[in-house]
């Protein structure tokens, strides 16, 4: 190759690299096109074919106002929010309370006792205390018993009573439950005796349910119809309970002095009982019963023996309230 043509190339590169020179400050500076307006000229012959080769990133988008969107979680309105679960309506709250009853009588004549109408009472109470008895029903409780009990519980559990002499009383926890209204009605005894029943209408201090209790004392079978009567005032008295007060629950507990025919009257109403069901009813042997409300579920029915009773049993179930 001769002399002169190597030189006419050496000098074509050296052009070459003049020229591209000034584009490669520019680049590296980032100046506008107003600062580098002379050069990128100069240099639009070769950055143009470079532009159209390395793809640029796109601008933001803009809304409708102008405003370019935020990738920012809470105003992203394309996050995927994954659903939630499914809110469980939570159950009804229930309490369990335990109910006892039993014939108080305190006779001096029952020669089976052998203790004090004082000393039964004190027993009594002291079983209520043992059982953590929150409501009961006492049957045939003398004025004087009545008196020990207030001494003895008074300070625990009220005691309603109906303003006789020998009585049928309801009592209550005061922690477990408020009295809020009362009922009445009037059931029959020996010979006929009108007896006055105060039937305490009660609230549950931790569900608010509401329960009337009747207390139950009605007279032996050779005294004539008046069981039969009592039985029936009774039960007119649970249907009209359940007719005017369709929100009380009932219980209806105390000394039926019969088994069989009261039990299943009243589990023909459709009250339940903690001992046995109603197609067995008329397996019922005690004559101190109680039923309740099937709302209120008795269960647990335990008799236990006792000293502090002519019946020789007390009597213990549970019901939720």
């Amino acid at each position: 190759m001769s002399l002169r043509r190597t030189t006419t190339i050496r000098f074509a590169a050296l052009a070459t690299l003049l020229t591209v020179l000034p584009w490669a400050a520019n680049a590296h500076s980032g100046c506008d096109d107003a600062s580098c307006a002379g050069t990128v000229r100069t240099t639009s012959a070769i950055t143009a074919p470079m532009a159209a080769s390395v793809p640029l990133p796109s601008a933001p988008a803009t809304d409708s106002t102008g405003s370019t969107g935020s990738t920012d979680s809470s105003t992203d309105t394309a996050t995927d929010v994954s659903p939630s679960t499914p809110t469980v309506a939570a159950k009804p709250l229930r309490v369990t309370r335990s109910f006892f009853w039993m014939n108080a009588m305190r006779s001096n004549l029952d020669w089976r006792a052998r203790v004090t109408a004082a000393d039964r009472m004190r027993t009594d109470v002291a079983h209520m205390r043992e059982d953590k008895t929150d409501l009961g029903v006492l049957a045939e409780v003398a004025a004087d018993q009545r008196a020990d009990f207030r001494r003895l519980g008074g300070k625990t559990w009220a005691m309603v009573a109906g303003g006789n002499q020998i009585d049928n009383v309801v009592v209550y926890r005061r922690t477990a439950f408020t009295q809020v209204a009362r009922s009445t009605m009037t059931t029959r005894y020996n010979d006929g005796l009108p007896i006055h029943v105060n039937i305490p209408v009660l609230r549950d201090n931790v569900t608010g349910t509401l329960v009337a209790v009747i207390p139950v004392h009605n007279p032996q079978w050779h005294a004539g119809p008046w069981r039969t009567v009592s039985l029936r005032l009774e039960m007119a008295k649970i249907r009209q309970l359940r007719r005017t007060h369709r929100d009380w629950q009932i219980v209806i507990a105390g000394d039926f002095n019969a088994a069989a025919s009261s039990a299943c009257g009243l589990m023909g109403l459709g009250l339940a009982s903690a001992q046995v069901d109603r197609r067995h009813c008329n397996r019922v042997r005690a004559i101190d019963q109680m039923y309740a409300t099937p709302r209120l579920q008795p269960h647990a029915y335990r008799s236990v023996r006792t000293t502090a009773t002519d019946h020789l049993r007390e009597y213990h179930a549970r019901l939720r309230f």
